[in-house]
């Protein structure tokens, strides 16, 4: 079109100048004796000619320069340069035919235009538009006129703009992502990749409305949204939509749309990427991180978000909701003795187990390790008993695995919001509290959360601050209960039992501190404190003169398992020059499960002497074949078997039952709890020849067991 009215704009300007010389020319012819007036004349043509920003020349019917203007310069040349010389040697070769046929075209008496490359002085290519125009003289032709209008630039930005939508239209047909223009609703324009995204092909997408593809609940917001941007209400954006391919499959859109003018009308043109991929990944990844992976119940995180908002439901309805807090009892038990595997499937069992106590609406989730929880929306008391007694009575039924019948307890603890807490935290500590209370009562209950629980909580918490007071300011010690040989009724060893002399409340009986020691782990440096410090009273002891006696310290399964055990005795003994000896370890039958990783430890101790005892034996989780692999050097039978002797058969033949495996297994075996004379002729009888108990003595600090037996041993 630019071509066209420059075309038309230099035929006018043509037409002009020859309009001009016209009138000159008659002017001339009528006022010939008017001399003044012709000079004038004469101006106005030099000037038109002259004066024109473009280069003009006068070419004689053979294509020779006759007559240019100063507007050559432009290219470099003078006038004087070019007159009488043929056009032809300036033309580009590739358009010389071309602007030969135009010329003669003039020749013949016909206007004519064309576009051609031109080489200026400095030898630089320069795009021109020529026109030539007849010169007629007495009705015949007597040259050519010729105008020429630099276009390089023109040309330029000319093929720049075709490059430019080359380069876009190729960018966009080939993109990764799709590409739309969007008018009225519908599609004027769509790439490839777009209808492959779609599974529509290009025909079937253009003209296709909004309506027809968008996912219905998500249309109002694609409407709204086209809405904004042609009134401007908002620029550029990113949005998610989902569609409906052509299969009528379900896909998720990112999308981006901005304002445009297509074919004189607004339009929005945007970009599309398919993420349904990403929001499945990103749906998968969501429910990994809120469920637990082994049994798919939603985990403690998801738990805080439901139990949150089932807080915010509850206050604006001023209602109450319930949550179970579940432990399952003696599972650890399962772990050490069938292994983690089936202590896997007893979880994934127990899960299903709970699914069938409650509806759509409750929430049950995986807390930790054996510990879950059941959420019970808009329920009190009266439906959480309900749960809970469902959960113990389905959970009560044995289940079954590797032809091993196991049976599986729940300790339950309940809280009700408000009541018993108004936040997730509040809620899951009385719970827990509730839970552990159910547990102290025997297991395989539920209880409900109160302040009691509370202030047994707080007296739990200041107890475990002053029993690490008690171990850093030395309020521990340890008193001596002596081990007699029944055959000679001679002392030849004690029993380390650690004590808590408090400075207020005084002497703290081992049942009320060692279980809560036990639970946070104090037990370790407890347990190091008393191996040390009985190594270093026995050697005193002997340093003393008195005869040596063997003291045995009880080792917790946490202490067991630690890794530098046998480094802290071999460090104590080193310190106090003991003979290993007499240093005896007693340990539980719940460390011996773990034969792999016991056996180890005790290969060790006894590689350095150390003699190694079962206490309470008969009481914990008894399995036979760890006694015949486990370097074991004594076997103690538990009092709670010794206190029904001689007069109950059970008990006679239990005890009979486990000095006999005992010397079988060439191994010690010595009774405690002793009270009686009658227990002592019974243990003679059955060939123990070891025991401890009040009979004999009871527990007493070290200054007075070396007063009251040791000396006396000494003075017989």
């Amino acid at each position: 079109m630019r071509e066209i009215i420059l075309g038309v704009g230099l035929v006018i300007e043509i037409a002009l100048i020859i309009t001009t010389i016209f009138i000159m020319s008659s002017h001339l012819r009528r006022n010939s004796r008017n001399n003044t007036n012709i000079q004038l004349n004469e101006q106005y043509y030099k000037s038109l000619f002259e004066e024109n920003p473009d280069a003009i020349f006068i070419f004689d019917l053979n294509g020779n320069f006759l007559v240019a203007n100063k507007a050559v310069s432009l290219y470099g040349y003078t006038a004087e340069e070019l007159i009488n010389k043929p056009f032809t040697g300036y033309i580009l070769p590739k358009d010389l035919e071309k602007v030969m046929a135009h010329f003669f075209q003039a020749v013949e008496g016909s206007s004519s235009n064309c576009d051609c490359s031109i080489l200026d002085k400095e030898g630089l290519q320069r795009e021109i538009s020529v026109t030539n125009i007849p010169i007629f003289v007495n009705q015949e032709i007597h040259g050519v006129y010729t105008i020429i209008k630099d276009i390089t630039e023109h040309k330029k930005a000319q093929n720049d703009l075709v490059e430019a939508e080359a380069k876009y239209r190729s960018l966009i047909e080939n993109s990764l992502v799709g590409v739309y223009i969007m008018q009225d609703g519908k599609l004027v324009y769509v790439n490839p990749r777009l209808c492959e995204m779609s599974g529509y092909h290009c025909e079937e997408l253009l003209g296709l409305h909004v309506k027809e593809f968008i996912y219905p609940e998500d249309l109002p917001l694609v409407t709204e949204n086209i809405r904004k941007r042609f009134n401007n209400e908002i620029d550029t954006m990113k949005f998610e939509y989902r569609a409906i391919r052509k299969d009528r499959s379900v896909i998720t859109f990112e999308l981006y749309g901005s304002k445009i003018v297509y074919n004189g009308r607004d339009a929005i043109i945007g970009t599309v990427i398919d993420i349904t991929e990403r929001k499945n990944t990103e749906k998968i990844i969501r429910h990994m991180a809120y469920h637990d992976q082994l049994t798919d119940l939603p985990n403690r995180y998801l738990l805080r978000e439901k139990l949150n908002e089932a807080i915010i439901e509850s206050r604006q309805n001023n209602c109450h909701f319930a949550l179970l807090f579940l432990d399952l009892d003696r599972f650890k038990a399962i772990n050490d003795t069938l292994g983690h595997e089936v202590g896997d499937k007893v979880l994934m069992e127990v899960a299903e187990r709970l699914k069938a106590c409650v509806t759509q609406t409750d929430i049950i989730s995986r807390y930790g390790g054996d510990e879950f929880s059941v959420l019970l929306p808009e329920a009190g008391e009266q439906r959480a008993s309900q749960v809970a007694h469902q959960i113990i009575t389905k959970l009560s039924l044995p289940l079954t695995f590797l032809h091993h019948e196991l049976l599986v307890t729940p300790s339950i603890g309940i809280s009700i919001f408000p009541t018993h807490g108004e936040s997730f935290d509040m809620l899951i500590k009385n719970g827990d509290l509730a839970m552990y209370h159910a547990k102290s009562l025997g297991r395989n209950n539920y209880q409900f959360f109160n302040e009691e629980l509370n202030k047994k909580a707080k007296h739990e918490l200041d107890m475990e601050l002053n029993l690490r007071k008690a171990l850093e300011q030395n309020q521990l010690v340890l008193f001596y209960q002596p081990q007699v040989n029944l055959e000679t009724n001679q002392i030849y060893g004690a029993e380390a039992l650690m004590r808590w002399i408090h400075p207020e409340k005084g002497i703290i009986p081992p049942a009320s501190f060692i279980p809560l020691a036990e639970e946070n782990g104090l037990i370790i440096p407890m347990g190091e404190w008393a191996i040390r410090t009985a190594c270093q009273e026995n050697k005193k002891w002997q340093l003393a003169g008195y005869s040596p006696v063997t003291v045995s310290v009880n080792i917790s399964a946490k202490q067991f398992f630690q890794s530098n055990l046998v480094e802290i005795v071999e460090s104590a003994l080193s310190e106090t020059e003991l003979n290993p000896k007499y240093l005896e370890l007693e340990i539980t039958e719940s460390i011996t499960m773990d034969v792999e990783r016991s056996i180890t430890t005790l290969l060790e101790l006894q590689r350095i002497g150390v003699k190694v005892s079962i206490d309470d034996f008969g009481i914990g989780y008894s399995s036979l074949n760890y006694l015949k692999r486990l370097p074991i050097d004594k076997l103690k039978i538990d009092q709670s078997f010794i206190r029904e002797c001689p007069n109950d058969i059970n008990s006679n033949t239990l005890v009979r039952t486990i000095i006999i495996m005992a010397h079988l297994l060439k191994m010690k075996v010595i009774a405690e709890g002793v009270e009686t004379e009658e227990q002592v002729s019974f243990l003679l009888a059955q060939g123990c020849n070891e025991a401890q108990g009040y009979l004999f003595g009871k527990p007493l600090p070290m200054s007075e067991f070396e007063t009251n037996y040791l000396q006396k041993r000494l003075e017989k």
